[in-house]
């Protein structure tokens, strides 16, 4: 197998991929998502793993599967390794999985779906990925996407979970109507206005919005058809994270449902 120094043109790709999303390939250094890789019907492009490093036997298992997954396979050093690493507490092991390509209607058998509004921070979206996950059966949404679902950090996150969620990065215009002529209902999250999260009981096909953290929900979303929701809060701060208060609303929509 060949061994691949830093100065390699592969390794350079693949820090490239690392710092800027690619539409079809995706970094992974986290060991909770290439775990997924052997579990998922996720495609492994490329496996690298450092050579000078001690495993446990669990660990040596499973770079054995991915070697026998991955369309390639490479060693590295460990100064390569550190070189490309995003965090201090990896492993020694990284993919680069293909994404998923999916458009607004393979989401139509999902009768839950999270809409995400020019979310910027990819800690926040990966939580809602999470928080989706531990539901199951959702689709998510990534409107005028500032974080690309195929984001590194955003991998890192969300802990794999954007790689098993069917999501489609979209326009305003495109979701809002896709929406509306599928028949869901769409629920606006806000700060204070129209009624509290536990009023509703969210039947039939339903997805939340939640909006960007400086800016809020594209005011466009309020010139069609939708409700308002909002967490009653009780101190002096007016809002929840976004990802919190995502999570609330999921998780009583879900228990609803």
């Amino acid at each position: 197998m060949q061994k691949l120094a830093k100065n390699n043109p592969i390794i350079k790709k693949v820090k490239e991929l690392q710092k800027k999303s690619s539409d079809e390939l995706v970094y992974v250094d986290d060991l909770s998502s290439i775990k997924l890789i052997t579990k998922y019907d996720i495609k492994l492009d490329t496996f690298i793993y450092c050579d000078e490093l001690e495993y446990h036997n669990d660990t040596q298992l499973l770079i054995t599967e991915l070697l026998k997954k991955a369309n390639n396979s490479y060693t590295i050093s460990k100064s390569t390794f550190e070189y490309l690493r995003q965090k201090e507490n990896t492993v020694g092991l990284i993919a680069v999985v293909k994404y998923p390509s999916l458009d607004l209607d393979s989401l139509k058998n999902k009768n839950f779906i999270v809409v995400c509004d020019s979310l910027e921070i990819p800690g926040n979206i990966g939580t809602i990925y999470r928080t989706m996950d531990a539901i199951g059966d959702l689709g998510m949404i990534l409107v005028d996407a500032v974080v690309k679902p195929q984001s590194a950090k955003l991998t890192l996150a969300s802990r794999g979970c954007n790689l098993l969620i069917p999501t489609v990065s979209t326009s305003y215009s495109s979701a809002q109507q896709w929406l509306l002529e599928n028949g869901y209902t769409i629920y606006l999250g806000e700060p204070n206005l129209g009624k509290s999260y536990k009023e509703y009981d969210y039947e039939g096909k339903i997805a939340i919005v939640v909006g960007s953290e400086r800016f809020g929900i594209n005011q466009e979303w309020y010139n069609n058809p939708h409700q308002k929701v909002f967490i009653p809060m009780c101190g002096s701060n007016n809002s929840l994270n976004v990802s919190v208060a995502a999570s609330i609303l999921i998780y009583e929509a879900a228990m609803k449902k």
